[in-house]
């Protein structure tokens, strides 16, 4: 009995959580519009449940009383006894879709739906006529937590009224072509008759089933409705359906390459109802080439009403929708190869992810798929019939190390340092045996290059000692090679080694204290970026013939940074004093000559 006596009810100051509705919970003002013809829709929806053969509707009017704006929202729904009025208006968070009815066919509840109306207006009030009962009840709310409830003289037919006056902050949304914009907004796709009266004059704003859930819409007006919607004129649009969830809509494809980390807006709906523009989680992540307008009805919505819960049904759902996505593809490879290709060749960069992930995708449309390479941008299927053996390397600065030399030997090099690249590759290794897929290095180009035979001819090795001893200071060594083009004069290869020792002996000759000891992580003394100068190049022919230490030192450091930029590698402080200080020597030289040809 103590312990009763000691039992207590949380008190609740309303007028707080109405700020803290509008202020962390609701994005925005307009949502008592989702939440009241939501309410409307639950009435009906209740109501057919008595009589299946009733016709929802909502009638939403704007007057003006004393002179200020007045909306009614009024439905024809199953009403409120007073019993219920108390126990559902009353009771915040209380839900009125319960007993009898099945809570699975109702969009929201009252409690925090009819609050967001506060944030709006000083008062809410709910007149409403039970068709169980057969009784008129006025209940009135207010801000400041009170509320009184009166028995009215029978409305006319069974349903409910909920009148607002706005604060004077909000007027414009109680504005007729505001409040249309926001009732479509939040209502279009709504599985009831929907009009706004306004001015003596009567506006049905929904009555049918939008386009993109009628199930016998054709590509065309899902295409123009589509452009209505987000003002794109989308490529091509296919349905989406999910068991898990019970999820049906459509999915657009975009007709210009987007960014993976683009903002991925939507259209989503809960029985019916918009709820958001984010579907995160819900769709993968490969999917960002497309704008899906969808309707769930069994994904449960967060407490703001907002977004939808992450739980196993999404899961499930997610991996449907995947399934959507890739029979659209399979059907495009059989029926529409042209649209196929079409989409491919500007979204590439996400069917790469998907074909990564689904190998029988994969086979079906590897042909269409585009690689960057050393020749250009080019479909698989050309690479493979044109080439005994494909050629790859996942590193970028790599490639253009190498794209220009493995050009001239005929070589046919994939760029696969962007994302999924080196994965899709691997997978199209194991799906398709029969092709040569090998990975290469700029030291297996180097291993290609022909020989010079320095030691046949003393210039050559003078060449390389004076190259040598330059390039020593920029951790680089010299090579006398031959190879294609000619017109290249030199080429700077480095693999990873060599690159890690490069920078570690770059940080450990500057002013820093510690930076001496990464001399003890630098690697084989031996392995250092090397440059090679071609022999058969017009300029190198000249360069080894040059005697003039100080001429010959500034073509050096000048092909050297040039061949660096070439090749994509950063140019460190010092070496571009090098280069600006080797151009300036030669400019001095060049200037020299012709002045003292102008004496002459």
């Amino acid at each position: 009995m103590a312990e009763e006596n000691n039992k207590y009810l949380f008190q609740v100051n309303l007028k707080g959580m109405i700020e803290l509705l509008s202020e962390h919970i609701y994005s925005a003002p307009n949502v008592f519009v989702r939440e009241v013809l939501q309410n409307g829709m639950d009435a009906t929806t209740a109501r057919k449940t008595i009589d299946e053969h009733h016709k929802g509707e909502i009638n939403i009017y704007i007057n003006k009383v004393d002179g200020l704006p007045q909306v009614i929202f009024e439905d024809n729904g199953i009403g409120l006894s007073e019993k219920e009025v108390h126990e559902f208006l009353s009771v915040i968070g209380q839900s009125s879709k319960r007993g009898d009815f099945n809570e699975k066919d109702f969009i929201g509840k009252f409690g925090i739906g009819m609050l967001s109306c506060l944030v709006v207006s000083h008062e809410i009030i709910v007149e409403t006529r039970s068709l169980i009962k057969d009784e008129s009840i006025c209940w009135r709310g207010k801000a400041d937590g009170t509320y009184t409830v009166e028995r009215i003289d029978n409305l006319e037919q069974a349903g409910t009224r909920v009148i607002l006056y706005p604060k004077k902050e909000w007027l414009p949304l109680f504005e007729k072509d505001e409040l249309r914009k926001n009732i479509l907004y939040f209502g279009s796709a709504l599985p009831i008759t929907i009009k706004l009266i306004a001015d003596s004059e009567t506006e049905v704003l929904v009555e049918k089933d939008p386009v993109w859930l009628s199930g016998e819409s054709t590509k065309e007006e899902l295409l123009t409705y589509g452009k209505e919607t987000f003002n794109i004129n989308f490529l091509d649009v296919f349905p989406l359906h999910s068991i898990a969830g019970t999820i049906d809509g459509v999915a657009y494809i975009m007709p210009h390459k987007v960014q993976f980390s683009g903002s991925k807006q939507h259209k989503v709906y809960l029985k019916r109802m918009f709820l958001c523009e984010q579907v995160n989680n819900l769709l993968p992540e490969w999917s960002s080439f497309v704008k899906c307008i969808i309707n769930t009805n069994e994904l449960r919505p967060t407490a703001s009403r907002e977004s939808l819960m992450d739980d196993d049904v999404m899961k499930h759902a997610k991996k449907e929708l995947s399934d959507s996505f890739k029979d659209y593809l399979k059907v495009l490879t059989l029926k529409d190869t042209e649209k196929l290709g079409e989409i491919i060749s500007i979204h590439h960069m996400f069917i790469k992810a998907l074909a990564v992930e689904d190998r029988n995708l994969l086979k079906l449309f590897v042909d269409y798929i585009p690689f960057e390479t050393n020749k250009g941008h080019i479909p698989f299927i050309s690479i493979k019939s044109y080439n005994d053996v494909i050629y790859y390397t996942p590193s970028l600065d790599d490639f253009r190390q190498i794209r220009r030399i493995a050009g001239s030997q005929g070589k046919t090099v994939i760029n696969a340092a962007y994302s999924f690249e080196a994965d899709l590759i691997q997978q199209i290794k194991i799906s398709f045996p029969s092709i040569k897929i090998e990975k290469i290095t700029p030291q297996d180009i180097l291993d290609t290059l022909e020989d010079v035979k320095v030691s046949d001819d003393e210039s050559f090795i003078r060449f390389e000692k004076k190259a040598n001893e330059l390039l020593k200071q920029q951790y680089c060594k010299a090579q006398l090679k031959q190879f294609e083009p000619t017109d290249t004069p030199a080429i700077y290869v480095a693999n990873d080694e060599a690159m890690n020792n490069k920078n570690l002996q770059s940080l450990s000759n500057s002013g820093n204290p510690f930076a001496a000891t990464l001399q003890n992580f630098i690697k084989k003394e031996d392995n250092m970026p090397t440059l090679c100068f071609n022999k058969d190049n017009e300029i190198v022919k000249n360069l080894i013939a040059i005697e003039d230490d100080s001429l010959f030192s500034s073509v050096v450091h000048i092909m050297y940074v040039q061949a660096l930029m070439l090749g994509g590698y950063p140019v460190n402080k010092k070496e571009m004093t090098v280069f600006n200080e080797a151009l300036y020597q030669l400019l001095v030289m060049g200037m020299s000559n012709f002045l003292g040809n102008m004496k002459l």
